[in-house]
C-alpha cells in the first residue's frame, strides 16, 4: 500500500492541506448551507427580474389605459359638439339645458322641437320650467322666454291661454316691452283686429311715450293704414308737450319716408325747419335721410340753404363740415370748390362784423 494510501486510511485529509487552501472540517453540512444561499441568492434575483417586469408591465398599461381614458373624453366631447350643433331627441336637449340652463336659445329649439313634432302641451312645459330655472339677474333671457311661450299662446293656444299668459308676462316684466312684443305677434300674424285693440290700449296707457306712438305708427304703416298712422301722429301732438313735438315730427318723418310717401316725410321736414331753422340737428338728420333716398340734389339744395342763415360759427361749421362730406363723396371737383367758396365768404362776413 502506498503512503498515499495510508495516510487516506489513516484518517488524514489530505484534502485539508493548508497549502491547498480549502477549508478544513467540510461537511454535508456545509453543502447544505451553500445550497440554501445559492437557492435565497437565485430568488432575490428571480423576485427583483419579476419587479422590473411589473414595473414595466404597469407603466405599459399606465399608458394604455391613459390612452383609452383620452379616446373616450375625445368621443364625449365629439358627441357633445354634435348635441350642440344638432341635437337630436329630448335627451339631448335635457343635456344641453343641463350645461347651459340660462341660455334662452337652447330652451326655445327645445320647445320648437316640441312643436315640431305638434307637442304642444310639452313645449308649453318646457317654457315654464325654463322661467323657474333661468337666473332672476337674467333679465333678458327670461324675456326672451315669455316672448316664446306668448308667441306659442298665439299660434296654437286658446284666447283663455293667452290672455293668461299675457297677463302673467305683465307681471313679471316691463309692461311697456310686453306690450309692444304682442303687438308685433298679432301684426305678423293678420290679427287686424286684436291690433286695433292694443293700439288703442297702448296709446291709452303710454300717452308720454313717443316710442309708444311711433310703434303704433309703423305697425299701422306696415298694414297698409297711412291715413290711421298719421292720424297716431296728430294724437301722439295732442297728448305730447310742446317741447317734444319736433323730435316726434321727425322721428315720425323718417318712418314715413321709408314706410309710406317719401314726399310727405319731406314735406314734414320743412314745415319744422321754416318754423325751427337754427336746429342743426334736425338740419342734419333731413339731409342724412335724402342721401340715404338716393336724392343728392335735394340734400345738397337742402345744405345750400342751411348755410345761407346766419347761425351760431359753431352751427354753421357743422353744416359747412356736412356739405363738403356729401360733395367730397357724390359732387365733383367744381362742387368742392363751390363749398369752400362758400366757407371762404361766411369767415370774410363774420371778420367785417368783427371789424
Amino acid at each position: 500500500m502506498s503512503k498515499r494510501t495510508k495516510k487516506l486510511y489513516s484518517g488524514e485529509n489530505i484534502l485539508c492541506n493548508e497549502r491547498i487552501g480549502f477549508e478544513f472540517n467540510v461537511t454535508p453540512n456545509y453543502f447544505n448551507k451553500n445550497n440554501c444561499e445559492s437557492d435565497e441568492s437565485d430568488r432575490d434575483e428571480s423576485d427583483e427580474t419579476n419587479k422590473k417586469k411589473i414595473r414595466k408591465l404597469n407603466a405599459a398599461q399606465r399608458r394604455e389605459e391613459q390612452k383609452q381614458e383620452e379616446l373616450k373624453l375625445r368621443k364625449i366631447e365629439e358627441e357633445l359638439t354634435q348635441i350642440e350643433t344638432n341635437p337630436q331627441n329630448a335627451d339631448h336637449f335635457d343635456r344641453l339645458v343641463l350645461s347651459n340652463p340660462n341660455s334662452s336659445f337652447i330652451w326655445i329649439k327645445y320647445m320648437a322641437y316640441h312643436l315640431q313634432a305638434t307637442e304642444v302641451e310639452k313645449a308649453r312645459s318646457i317654457a315654464k320650467k325654463a322661467l323657474s330655472i333661468i337666473d332672476t339677474k337674467e333679465e333678458q333671457e327670461k324675456l326672451n322666454i315669455w316672448t316664446a311661450l306668448l308667441n306659442l299662446e298665439n299660434c296654437y293656444g286658446t284666447k283663455e291661454s293667452f290672455k293668461q299668459t299675457m297677463d302673467d308676462a305683465l307681471r313679471s316684466n316691463d309692461e311697456y316691452q310686453i306690450y309692444m312684443k304682442i303687438l308685433d305677434m298679432f301684426t305678423e300674424s293678420d290679427k287686424f283686429k286684436e291690433v286695433e285693440e292694443l293700439i288703442t290700449k297702448i296709446n291709452r296707457k303710454f300717452r308720454d311715450s313717443i316710442d309708444a306712438y311711433l310703434h303704433c305708427a309703423t305697425v299701422y304703416f306696415k298694414l297698409n293704414k297711412s291715413g290711421k298712422a298719421r292720424f297716431i301722429l296728430q294724437k301722439a301732438l295732442s297728448n305730447l308737450p310742446t317741447k317734444s313735438h319736433v323730435t316726434m315730427i321727425s322721428r315720425f318723418a323718417l318712418i314715413e319716408n321709408s314706410y309710406g310717401s317719401p314726399e310727405e316725410a319731406q314735406t314734414l321736414f320743412e314745415h319744422v325747419l321754416t318754423s325751427y331753422p337754427s336746429r342743426i340737428d334736425v338740419w342734419s338728420i333731413y339731409v342724412d335721410m335724402l342721401i340715404k333716398s338716393n336724392k343728392i340734389d335735394l340734400a345738397r339744395h337742402a345744405l345750400e340753404r342751411a348755410t345761407i342763415q346766419k347761425l351760431a360759427p359753431k352751427k354753421m361749421k357743422s353744416l359747412f363740415n356736412k356739405w363738403m362730406m356729401l360733395e367730397e363723396k357724390h359732387g365733383t371737383s367744381d362742387s368742392v370748390d363751390k363749398v369752400k367758396e362758400s366757407m371762404n365768404n361766411y369767415v370774410d362776413l363774420i371778420l367785417k362784423n368783427k371789424k
